[in-house]
């Protein structure tokens, strides 16, 4: 059976990504350029013993922030080469966490429920997000929260630049239809296999989307780019002054109604 596409390409760059991606370990991470949670301030109260489930872990940075807050840590990734630097930093910082290797759609918990579900920047990725969102909603424990950051709609447009009167350049970035963003067609580094697309949705649909999976609601955030970000690589770095004008993430939390445990 031929390899997801997905997991194809994250394991052909998993070491190159590794080699050029900087990820504060000390905070929790939400997108490139963006502040962290020390920042930001969207995760409900912490405690210890609660169960934490993320989603497109990658190399398991907030799994391994989580599980040294004393979390119960399940982390799911479809690369294998981004799971086994996962496994191998969490074994070094001795923090325990079920690392599974699947893709979103495919993941089941096997009737496990959380307080916590989270997904930096792999949603995106997902073919029926919004179905997904109404799948995992059930995961949650009653009062558990549901995070998920996902590329804004405004960041999937064209860069194009201006003249300004002046002799200067300016870029910026041109949506020519809100309603329907481009989508980012990645190939695959070698160029053979399905290519893998990165998805935009307007930002009312995934309101609506967490309000008809039953969630109420709690914060949707569209951060600027930060002097001092989390995430960030040489390339995102360049793109700084272009990324400060426009939100490249949105943010959306939410939580389950009811008591919690």
């Amino acid at each position: 059976m031929a390899a997801h596409p997905q997991a194809q390409y994250w394991n052909a760059i998993s070491d190159l990504y590794r080699s050029i991606t900087r990820i504060d370990e000390s905070d929790f991470h939400y997108g490139p350029l963006l502040d962290g949670e020390s920042v930001l301030q969207l995760l409900p109260p912490l405690q210890l013993g609660m169960t934490s489930l993320e989603l497109g872990c990658g190399e398991g940075q907030n799994s391994r922030w989580l599980a040294r807050r004393g979390l119960q840590c399940v982390a799911v990734d479809i690369s294998e080469g981004q799971l086994a630097y996962a496994r191998e930093d969490a074994a070094r910082e001795g923090v325990t966490i079920d690392f599974r290797c699947s893709s979103i759609e495919g993941f089941d918990p096997d009737g496990a429920t959380f307080d916590l579900i989270t997904s930096s920047h792999a949603f995106e990725f997902v073919a029926n997000p919004f179905e997904e969102v109404r799948r995992i909603a059930t995961w949650l424990k009653p009062g558990g929260t549901l995070m998920i950051s996902t590329v804004h709609p405004v960041y999937n447009g064209e860069w194009v630049s201006a003249d300004e009167e002046d002799g200067s350049e300016t870029w910026g970035r041109l949506l020519i239809n809100y309603f329907k963003p481009i989508d980012d067609i990645r190939e695959q580094p070698d160029g053979q296999g399905e290519a893998v697309i990165s998805r935009a949705y307007p930002v009312s649909a995934w309101f609506n989307a967490f309000r008809q999976a039953g969630l109420v609601v709690d914060r949707l955030e569209e951060p600027p780019a930060s002097q001092a970000p989390a995430y960030a690589s040489e390339d995102w770095l360049e793109a700084m002054d272009e990324c400060s004008a426009i939100p490249t993430t949105l943010i959306i939390v939410a939580h389950k109604s009811g008591p919690t445990a």
